[in-house]
């Protein structure tokens, strides 16, 4: 499958969630009289999220905060995709905007991981639009030895590749995405 047509498939797998993503919020909207989508949070000591960060998909506020997680209700489905980052070898098997789990043999994704953590979640909000309804923000990232569990949320299609990239140039030599 030629490069195009991989960004393309992205491009449609990130639009299919946004899209279900929005009805779920003008949903939540009309169950409450007052609450918020896309509530970052910062979460105690214990918890594996990177920085410890994570955003909620929308947070009630009636009667306290309530956190509220959208489960989208089908994801698209496609044959498995192989083709290279350079010379890093990229095979797609699966992609759930919300769900990636990205397998690699990168050997240190730490500073990889912050920058592009920082840049995407966008903890200061540097990039924040408040003339969008959607904050165009990951939600979350978990690192284990080898693999990263990544809630892209709202981000664009750019973040999931520049994620990929970096652990190309940080000597990947193969990349899996389930």
């Amino acid at each position: 499958m030629s490069s195009g047509a991989v960004e393309d498939l992205v491009v449609q797998v990130r639009d299919h969630y946004v899209d279900q993503f929005r009805v779920f919020v003008a949903q939540q909207r009309k169950t409450c009289r007052t609450g918020c989508p896309e509530v970052k949070f910062s979460l105690p000591e214990d918890n594996a999220a990177f920085q410890r960060l994570v955003v909620v998909d929308f947070v009630r506020n009636d009667a306290g905060p309530e956190a509220v997680f959208f489960e989208p209700k089908n994801a698209l489905a496609f044959n498995a995709i192989e083709c290279n980052i350079e010379t890093t070898k990229l095979v797609v098997e699966e992609l759930q905007w919300d769900q990636v789990l990205i397998k690699h043999d990168a050997p240190q994704v730490e500073d990889i991981i912050r920058n592009w953590f920082d840049k995407w979640f966008d903890v200061e909000e540097r990039r924040f639009d408040s003339s969008s309804d959607i904050s165009n923000c990951i939600h979350s990232i978990y690192i284990e030895p080898g693999e990263l569990q990544v809630d892209l949320g709202t981000a664009p299609p750019e973040a999931f590749w520049e994620l990929l990239h970096g652990l190309a140039a940080g000597n990947a030599n193969r990349i899996t995405v389930r």
